[in-house]
């Protein structure tokens, strides 16, 4: 199952935002990317319009009243997500596909990770809370903020646990919580406390490991802006669609 309710047409085409922040009139050029028949997904260069805020678009001889549903800073502006406030199906000229399940996948278009992950494998002891049965396993993955460690079994979220690991001869115990776990495959473990002599070895470790890639994508290029168009007044219609 896809990231999206329904399939979307690739617009690409320049169009314009308005609405209200803080008690005023905001009227800005917006590329309008891909129309469906709940939506739009448009990109500005400057986003006024919060989450919950109602926004009119228009495109051409079209304009809608929409909801924010969505919005964050890309490379290129700003993307926002917006629902159509009419219970009634966006029509806009456009042969719409049928509402049907899409397999489409939201592209990471940057890292959500605070530290870069290592590819190491070390041999470890994991004692769960409130269990002295220790599990033994080796890791795929290693950073200073926590490790990836190969298991069978699902472990619940948000466990807490005592992790040892060993680096050459030494042993060492870091208290950790379980961020992940799929079973068959591993568990990714957030290291909560460890000893500095403990981050100097994990330092010194990580420091002639290959980097773990990111899987991250490149974002589209942005349209040229065609117009800049006042953020301080608005035409009486504009005013007028988003009062009705």
């Amino acid at each position: 199952m896809g990231h999206r309710l329904e399939p979307r047409i690739q617009l690409d085409s320049q169009g314009s935002l308005c609405g209200m922040n803080q008690g005023r009139a905001f009227l800005e050029p917006a590329i309008i990317r891909d129309i469906s028949g709940r939506g739009l997904l448009v990109e500005v260069e400057r986003c006024f319009a919060r989450p919950g805020d109602i926004v009119v678009v228009r495109y051409g001889q079209y304009k809608g009243r929409f909801e924010v549903i969505r919005a964050q800073k890309t490379p290129h502006g700003n993307e926002m997500g917006l629902r159509h406030a009419s219970p009634a199906t966006l029509f806009w000229g456009f042969d719409l596909p049928l509402p049907a399940p899409d397999s489409y996948r939201r592209p990471r278009i940057e890292s959500r990770r605070h530290q870069a992950r290592y590819l190491h494998e070390l041999a470890v002891e994991i004692r769960l809370e409130n269990s002295c049965v220790p599990i033994w396993s080796t890791t795929s993955d290693i950073s200073e903020a926590g490790c990836f460690v190969h298991m069978l079994n699902v472990v619940p979220l948000a466990a807490r646990l005592d992790v040892a690991m060993w680096i050459g001869t030494a042993k060492i115990w870091a208290q950790g919580v379980v961020v992940s776990s799929v079973g068959g495959y591993g568990t990714g473990i957030r290291f909560l406390a460890i000893s500095q002599e403990g981050r100097q070895r994990l330092r010194k470790l990580i420091a002639n490991s290959p980097r773990v890639k990111d899987r991250r994508s490149p974002h589209e290029a942005s349209l040229v802006w065609q117009t800049e168009l006042g953020t301080d007044s608005e035409p009486i219609e504009w005013r007028e669609a988003l009062e009705t």
